[in-house]
């Protein structure tokens, strides 16, 4: 943060006043993606070694173009679901390599896993000999999650990676996250998982599998100041803003799903899930449509803005949503 300070002001010949400083808005950004598989049921020419290598690398590029400070990654790096553990390694360690120009360039790369990335024979092993020496993730989530779920500060944002496998039913470690939460103290929260919250309309394995522990999560980040949830999954662009149902509304949480990273392209459906007290309000959805989000940081306010491919190379915004702290 920079500070500028005003002139000396002679307020008296033995009194000198210091006029007031003002701060300079930080403004930097972040990038979130997901979903950048390979097709597993028709080939495309661009699908090699489990992943969509064009638009993956695309959104790489657009990061490096973003001149953003960190990269969050929302699951299924990769193929994966396969018994060759080799095979698995493999997929991953291209995924990495098309990647390597932001680590070159020293931006923190920080993926969790999807379904296809947890699936494989020996799958956590494989993933943590992958992201390890300068590729590693912050090895500070719980000791039975280590690697997978993690938090990672950079000036006035907590961004926490929340794995959905190691535990059963898409659920969360809500202790560790709990005590994250109390002991980083963030203006901007942002927390990210691979399945989403709430049902967007493709995907019915979600985090209603366990809504109890899905409210729990909801109601923790909300306490904490969040107002952003990321998510992937489903190969479409959702954003959702959720309200309670009943008594008093509360602040407005927003989830956005953007599965847009280049797997096969998922249809738009209805938010049909156990929504429990929760009150979903579509605010914007695109089918059809490859692309990321961009985070912007701006002293105290951030904004979300979803873009998407218009040609090849080529993002436009599409969709956007502003917040401030106090």
């Amino acid at each position: 943060m920079r500070y500028r300070f005003g002139a000396l002001v002679l307020a008296s010949i033995s009194t000198l006043v210091l006029a007031p400083s003002f701060v300079r808005a930080e403004k930097w950004t972040f990038v979130v993606a997901g979903d950048g598989r390979a097709d597993t049921r028709a080939h495309r020419p661009e699908d090699k070694n489990g992943i969509n290598t064009l638009i993956t690398g695309e959104i790489r590029d657009a990061v490096l173009a973003e001149k953003a400070r960190f990269l969050l990654w929302t699951g299924d790096l990769v193929s994966g679901y396969t018994k060759d553990a080799n095979e698995f390694e493999k997929q991953l360690l291209s995924w990495r390599e098309i990647m390597e120009p932001l680590y070159d360039k020293h931006i923190k790369v920080l993926p969790c896993r999807g379904n296809h990335d947890s699936s494989s024979t020996d799958a956590w092993a494989r993933w943590n000999k992958v992201f390890s020496g300068k590729y590693a993730l912050p090895s500070n989530g719980p000791e039975s999650e280590r690697d997978l779920t993690f938090f990672y500060t950079s000036g006035p944002v907590l961004a926490i990676g929340l794995d959905q496998y190691q535990a059963k039913g898409e659920a969360i470690n809500q202790t560790w996250l709990d005590k994250v939460l109390a002991k980083y103290k963030k203006p901007f929260v942002f927390a990210m998982g691979h399945e989403p919250a709430f049902m967007d309309g493709a995907h019915k394995d979600t985090m209603d599998a366990s809504p109890a522990k899905r409210d729990a999560m909801w109601n923790s980040l909300i306490k904490a100041g969040s107002r952003v949830f990321f998510a992937g999954h489903d190969h479409l662009y959702d954003h959702m803003a959720v309200t309670r149902a009943s008594g008093d509304p509360g602040p407005e949480m927003h989830q956005f799903v953007a599965g847009t990273a280049g797997a096969p392209f998922y249809k738009q459906g209805e938010y049909s899930g156990n929504n429990t007290d929760w009150k979903l309000s579509r605010v914007k959805h695109i089918d059809n449509t490859y692309g990321y989000l961009l985070v912007q940081i701006d002293g105290k306010k951030a904004t979300i803005t979803f873009k998407g491919r218009t040609g090849p190379g080529h993002y436009e915004a599409m969709d956007s949503y502003s917040y401030s702290v106090p």
